[in-house]
């Protein structure tokens, strides 16, 4: 996503930064639907990595769902960086399985084939709040 793409959510207070010492060293967007809070992009600094930032900003993620009302936060990443699924998993997200892909999980992965990534590395996954 680019900057500008960041802004509306933004706007309705679903960007959360992680900071050292006053400097963006992270960040996590989403967008509110009408049953989960969908995480579009997740984001650390690599030298800050694994001290705790990227967990901090999915605990307020899931936060933000919990004030909302929404049962769950849903994303879709790769099955095997290890940043990626495996860092979810360890947080407590699981694999959603394509056959139960609701609209808009099915309307992601259209736009992520035309976008020209490969799918079958990729995954949907939730954690349920």
């Amino acid at each position: 996503m680019s900057a500008e793409d960041h802004r509306p959510f933004a706007a309705q207070g679903l960007v959360w930064v992680a900071e050292d010492a006053g400097r963006l060293i992270g960040f996590a967007t989403c967008e509110a639907f009408e049953h989960d809070l969908h995480l579009w992009e997740v984001a650390v600094a690599l030298e800050h990595q694994g001290k705790g930032a990227g967990r901090a900003l999915i605990a307020a993620v899931a936060d933000e769902a919990r004030a909302r009302g929404l049962p769950e936060v849903s994303l879709t990443t790769f099955r095997d960086i290890p940043w990626n699924a495996p860092f979810y998993a360890r947080l407590g997200f699981v694999e959603i399985p394509e056959a139960e892909f609701g609209p808009f999980l099915k309307l992601v992965r259209g736009k992520e084939i035309e976008a020209g990534l490969d799918v079958a590395n990729r995954c949907a996954m939730r954690l349920v709040l």
